[in-house]
């Protein structure tokens, strides 16, 4: 195999927080909680929220994965802001025509 073709397929490989935690997995959740995220300005949760809904991942992973998606190059989809807590919320196109990237599969989701 040529090298730069194993470089590039090991570079799109998830890594083991995607795998934990994948985007796909956080915004299914904000839109059980509020239908359309996108266009909600209410539609933000905490960390206990998360914990809550996530209670197999970890404090840790959890931790590590919402910085990992909210620090993610290109297109970001995840975003925080503090108050007297940090919250996160997420931001971008309606959810008609926004297409992310599913780490953990590879194919397009719609959200």
């Amino acid at each position: 195999m040529c090298k730069s073709l194993t470089s590039k397929a090991r570079k799109n490989k998830p890594t083991r927080i995607e795998k934990v935690l994948p985007l796909g997995k956080i915004i299914e959740f904000f839109r059980q909680r509020f239908h359309d995220p996108y266009l909600n300005p209410e539609a933000e949760l905490s960390f206990a929220d998360f914990q809550t809904a996530f209670p197999e991942i970890s404090r840790e992973d959890l931790e590590v994965g919402l910085s990992h998606w909210v620090m993610r190059p290109g297109a970001r989809v995840l975003s925080t802001k503090t108050t007297d807590q940090q919250l996160w919320y997420v931001h971008g196109l309606h959810e008609e025509h926004a297409e992310l990237e599913d780490s953990v599969g590879g194919s397009s989701l719609q959200v």
